[in-house]
Parts: structure tokens; C-alpha cells; sequence
């Protein structure tokens, strides 16, 4: 097992059996946590938000962390009167600490959420469980359990719909204009584990690239190998579940930041030759 994938199992280890021995002794100060909502339905569903303010100098991460950590894990088994439950990921920040890279949060976070109803007419009890981590010299993992009653009649809370509103503009817009290619692809079915290379025409307004998979497969922080042509280029370290398999079905979302914008892009890996 490679040392990135022990990383993420050592810091998965606590969420399942409780916290380390030596949490308890660790001066870990509270996240605030509670649900943010704009007000009745919109377009057949509620506008919320997870909000977490994080302590200074701790972080938390993205849904693809990167080299260590875990992503939020939500469980709203509890609700009631609720059909569909989907959260968004405004644009992360790269941190390196020397043993690796990971994408973060820090400070105020907002993650914007769209709450559908079973019965459009009544109101839904939304209640949200989250597992995360929380991270500064030390990583421990958090868990918050907040409530909210999203009514259909319920008035525009007009503060709190511009606030989610300004956490949605940095959630990636599904845009494909073709600026992404995926030039090669390899990959190894004995050991699930391979490489993507892919080129990003550059007006020199990208700041950043980020990329996730699906469920069960890691993406590595892209690496920048080159820059020629007005293309930015990268490569990407992929590693599949355990066991013989391919690159069959397998989508890559790239996440492109700008200085004023962010897309996502969604490539399938099959369309490529291996």
C-alpha cells in the first residue's frame, strides 16, 4: 500500500473507532456549525447552506482532499419529507505542508445545498449529520449534526439567500468549451494505478486545476509539467480500486479557476487509448 494511501487510512481509522488516544489532550477549539436558508421553495426545492466557521489556523477540505485527509461525509437519514438532498463545493485553495499537497477550506465556509421535498406542499424537517476533518498541526475529526424546518410558505430571508448566493459564485459552472484535452492516457490493470496527462489553452487567466473522480478511485493534485504553445500542461497520478479493472465508465471532473471564474469539465477516460 503506498504512503498516500496509508495517510488517508490512518486518518480514517479515528472516524470509525472514536478519537485517538491522545486527542483528548489536544487543544482542539470548536467549529461552529448550523443551516443556513434563504426561504421557501424555489423552483421545487429549498436554497440552504451548511455553514462551518472554522477556528484560525485550521482547515478543512474539499470533496477530493488530496494527498491526505477526508472529504465531508453527509448522512440525512433522519429527515423527514425529503426526496433529494445534493451539496455543491465552492473552489478549494492548494496547501502543501511538506508531506504533501491537499485542497482546503479555511475560515467562514458555506456549502451551498439544494433540498428537494417529497410533498412539495409540506414542509421538510432537514436534518444534516457531517463528518469532516479538521486540520492544522494536528488532524482530528469533527462532526456536526444541524436542523433546520424548510417551510413552502416560509418569506425570502433576504441576508441569508445573498450569502448563499456568494458561496455559489465560486461553485464551478459545468461549462465545456473545449479549452481541456486529455492527451494520454495510461494505465495498468494489474495494479490500478496510472497516469493522465491533459493540456489547458491559457489566456493566462487559469490560476489552478483541480480534478476528482468517482467513488473508490483517487486523483493526485495535478502536477504542472509544462507550459508552451499557450497551452498549460499537467499530469494527473490515478489509482482504481482494489483488484483487476479499467478505465471503462470512468469520468474525471477538472475543475479550471480563473481569476473571476471557475468551470468544470468532464471527461470520460474509455474515449481514450490506453
Amino acid at each position: 500500500m503506498k504512503i498516500l494511501a496509508l495517510l488517508r487510512l490512518v486518518f480514517l481509522l479515528p472516524l470509525l473507532g472514536g478519537l485517538p488516544a491522545h486527542a483528548s489532550t489536544l487543544d482542539v477549539p470548536a467549529a461552529a456549525a448550523r443551516l443556513v436558508v434563504a426561504g421557501g421553495l424555489e423552483d421545487g426545492a429549498y436554497r440552504a447552506a451548511l455553514e462551518l466557521d472554522l477556528p484560525d489556523g485550521w482547515h478543512t477540505y474539499w470533496r477530493n482532499p488530496g494527498d491526505a485527509g477526508i472529504p465531508p461525509i453527509f448522512d440525512v437519514a433522519r429527515s423527514d419529507n425529503l426526496k433529494d438532498f445534493t451539496v455543491d463545493y465552492p473552489v478549494p485553495v492548494r496547501h502543501s505542508d511538506g508531506a504533501g499537497t491537499s485542497m482546503i477550506y479555511e475560515g467562514r465556509l458555506l456549502l451551498p445545498i439544494r433540498a428537494v421535498p417529497a410533498r412539495p406542499g409540506a414542509p421538510v424537517t432537514l436534518i444534516v449529520r457531517v463528518l469532516y476533518g479538521l486540520c492544522a498541526e494536528v488532524c482530528v475529526p469533527a462532526e456536526a449534526e444541524v436542523a433546520a424546518r424548510l417551510d413552502p410558505a416560509a418569506a425570502v430571508d433576504q441576508a441569508a439567500s445573498d450569502d448563499i448566493a456568494a458561496f455559489e459564485a465560486r461553485v464551478p459552472a459545468r461549462v465545456d468549451d473545449g479549452r481541456l484535452t486529455v492527451d494520454r492516457l495510461g494505465f495498468d490493470v494489474r495494479t490500478a494505478r496510472g497516469s493522465v496527462d491533459v493540456s489547458v489553452a491559457d489566456d493566462g487567466r487559469l490560476v489552478d486545476l483541480f480534478v476528482t473522480g468517482p467513488a473508490k478511485w483517487y486523483a493526485a493534485p495535478p502536477e504542472l509539467v509544462g507550459n508552451d504553445g499557450g497551452r498549460r500542461r499537467f499530469t494527473v497520478a490515478l489509482e482504481g480500486p482494489s483488484g483487476p479493472t479499467g478505465t471503462d465508465g470512468v469520468e474525471l471532473s477538472f475543475v479550471l479557476v480563473e481569476t473571476d471564474h471557475a468551470y468544470e469539465i468532464v471527461r470520460r477516460l474509455d474515449a481514450m487509448t490506453e
